[in-house]
């Protein structure tokens, strides 16, 4: 150990006076980490502000009913409401940006409820606020789908009376259709939680540049063989386990040193929310040890350093997209969703998606756990092949 960590030493020296392990390792992922943030940041927040208007054309006990459900919900802070008189003042409210989607309730709203035919609640939404416009539908869907069980209710009391109706059902269909418009919170914590813009794109830029930065240590191997120098340590006294693991040990370094930086640096310098500090470790631990990993297997069938680094920017670049470091890939259950976490970089990311929102550290173990499967897979692989390489 004492002599792969003195190979260490000496390459991570030849790598802080060559300069491009810091471009690579933390310029570069910082810079595009700031722009992707000012560029698309706001489209990947996680934070809605939801602006809606409400025009009452109706006045009757339904549109009052559905006026206090939306009243109510304000009152949670869930958006805003603003009231218009007609429908063309709302629309230019939309013009505006002053709200995402208005309700309109046309005349004879009330009457047509009561009565027991069909009635029309409209959203108008603007065209890009579209999920803002489809959760101001969903309110409305849900309010309505209770009006109608209440309609059912009503119709079914009355087919069971035996007997003329008493005088008071007269009112039962006012007054059910104004009680029936109710609506319950419920707080639902999801299976996957996403972080927001500044995290994601911090993340995502330093989770992709680390399969670049650890090559530094693996194609090194390749670079002295070509030189010449490989030769040299194999004839010195040295085991073939101390120069693989010496080439590993610097990769290793190199990664956690630029990862390590990125999150102090995009955390002071963006306002990243990374989580609890020992979670983020465990994450960049295993997560630069399978960098490392995949890396070195790929040094070890490479012919040449050039070969090496080309067909690991090929593999880091794939890996990466596929990983969903620059956008999300994939919704739900679909196969693409899948697919992505045959990659570290999708498990890295859904780990710190586990600990936002204040989740203890230990939140992390799952994806830690995946990232070291894909590091000790491609880690032994790379620790034998390497070693047959050496004993040519």
């Amino acid at each position: 150990m004492g002599a792969a960590a003195r190979i260490a030493s000496k390459d991570l020296k030849l790598r802080i006076r060559d300069r491009s392990a810091f471009i690579i390792g933390i310029f570069a992922p910082l810079a595009l980490a700031f722009i992707f943030n000012v560029v698309f940041g706001g489209a990947f927040s996680g934070d809605l502000e939801l602006e809606y208007g409400i025009v009452d054309l109706d006045g009757g006990e339904v549109a009052q009913a559905f006026d206090e459900v939306l009243t109510q919900i304000e009152s949670d802070g869930l958006f805003t409401l603003s009231r218009y008189d007609g429908a063309a003042e709302a629309e230019a409210a939309i013009e505006a940006d002053e709200i995402a989607a208005f309700f309109l309730l046309g005349e004879g709203l009330s009457d047509a409820v009561i009565e027991g035919t069909s009635a029309d609640l409209s959203v108008v939404g603007d065209i890009d606020a579209q999920t803002s416009t489809q959760i101001a539908a969903s309110i409305a869907e849900q309010f309505g789908a209770g009006v109608s069980s209440t309609q059912l209710a009503v119709i079914t009391a009355f087919a069971l009376l035996d007997g003329p109706p008493p005088e008071e059902s007269a009112s039962w269909g006012q007054e059910a259709a104004a009680r029936g418009a109710s609506y319950s919170l419920v707080d639902v914590s999801a299976e996957t939680r996403q972080l927001d813009g500044t995290t994601y794109f911090a993340a995502g830029m330093a989770v992709f540049f680390l399969f670049f930065t650890v090559q530094f240590g693996v194609v090194g191997l390749l670079e002295e063989e070509r030189d010449g120098t490989l030769a040299r340590l194999l004839a010195a006294p040295i085991s073939r386990t101390s120069i693989v693991g010496g080439k590993a040990l610097l990769s290793f370094a190199l990664g956690v040193i630029s990862m390590t930086v990125l999150v102090v640096a995009t955390q002071l310098l963006m306002g990243a929310d990374w989580g609890p500090p020992a979670g983020v470790f465990l994450l960049i631990v295993t997560g630069v040890l399978s960098a490392v990993a995949i890396m070195g297997l790929v040094a070890s069938v490479a012919r040449t350093p050039d070969g090496a680094g080309n067909l690991g920017a090929i593999i880091a670049v794939t890996l990466g997209l596929l990983g969903g470091v620059f956008f999300p890939v994939g919704q739900g259950d679909d196969f693409l969703s899948k697919l992505s976490y045959l990659t570290p970089h999708a498990w890295f990311m859904r780990g710190l998606g586990d600990l936002s929102g204040g989740a203890e550290w230990t939140a992390a173990l799952p994806a830690a756990a995946a990232i070291m499967a894909f590091a000790l897979v491609f880690g032994v692989a790379a620790w034998i092949l390497l070693k047959r390489r050496l004993n040519r």
